[in-house]
């Protein structure tokens, strides 16, 4: 199995943020990856996040625009697609319109293919475990709600093939204090417990990481909207 993947694209009407985010050039990386993808026969695969970002005097329907136009560039390589939401994802649209027009599904939820199980995670919570679309977006205060954490553990223990985990914020504690999930100590324990995870893909950390904590690997995927070369991966399973 191959599963084609690509994180922080962070695409709206903008040439550059801030001297380091290019987000008209994630969208061609974006199509770029997308041939390599279709050419490669990847059997799925996923955005980790951060699809879209924004500049100042953006609207609501501004952002639904950039997210329409990233999905129809997605869409037209007619490849099994799941999107990995981020915290830039929540900035002027709810969950709800996320999935109802966007037609984006919203995890958690796990999909099943080929004899593995892949877990999408949900980490757009603060310290009470409000979603940002309703608290307010903070990058540095990520946390799993405990609906999730029990989601996880259920889904863990019923499986009956290897699992892979992804979410945008980071589990692994070897990048960036302020990336890391507050309660992902908590959440690695129970991967490790369950032993039956195979992998865990993030995104968030634009330098990307690659580490291996209780045998188990974390990928964490540079951004597209910075990295020197296109760094979308496809992953052999």
């Amino acid at each position: 199995m191959k599963i084609g993947l690509f994180s922080d694209t962070h695409y709206c009407n903008c040439e550059t943020i801030g001297g380091i985010r290019n987000p008209s050039l994630a969208y061609e990386r974006t199509r770029d990856a997308l041939e390599i993808f279709k050419k490669e026969n990847v059997d799925l695969c996923f955005c980790l996040g951060d699809m879209t970002d924004h500049v100042k005097g953006d609207t609501k329907e501004d952002i639904k625009g950039y997210f329409e136009k990233m999905l129809s560039l997605i869409k037209s390589y007619n490849l099994p697609f799941y999107s990995v939401p981020g915290n830039h994802d929540y900035l002027m649209l709810t969950r709800e319109e996320i999935e109802r027009e966007l037609g984006l599904k919203t995890p958690p939820y796990t999909v099943e293919y080929q004899g593995i199980s892949f877990i999408i995670l949900d980490a757009n919570y603060r310290f009470d475990y409000r979603c940002f679309d309703e608290a307010g977006v903070e990058w540095t205060d990520s946390n799993l709600p405990p609906f999730q954490v029990e989601y996880l553990k259920n889904q863990l223990y019923k499986a009956t093939s290897p699992v892979i985990v992804l979410v945008h914020e980071n589990l692994d504690p070897n990048t960036d204090e302020n990336h890391i999930i507050k309660n992902a100590t908590e959440i690695r324990k129970i991967i490790k417990a369950s032993g039956k995870v195979k992998m865990v893909i993030q995104g968030h950390y634009h330098s990307g990481k690659s580490s291996i904590i209780d045998e188990i690997p974390y990928i964490t995927l540079s951004a597209m909207c910075e990295a020197k070369e296109n760094p979308y991966k496809i992953i052999e399973i």
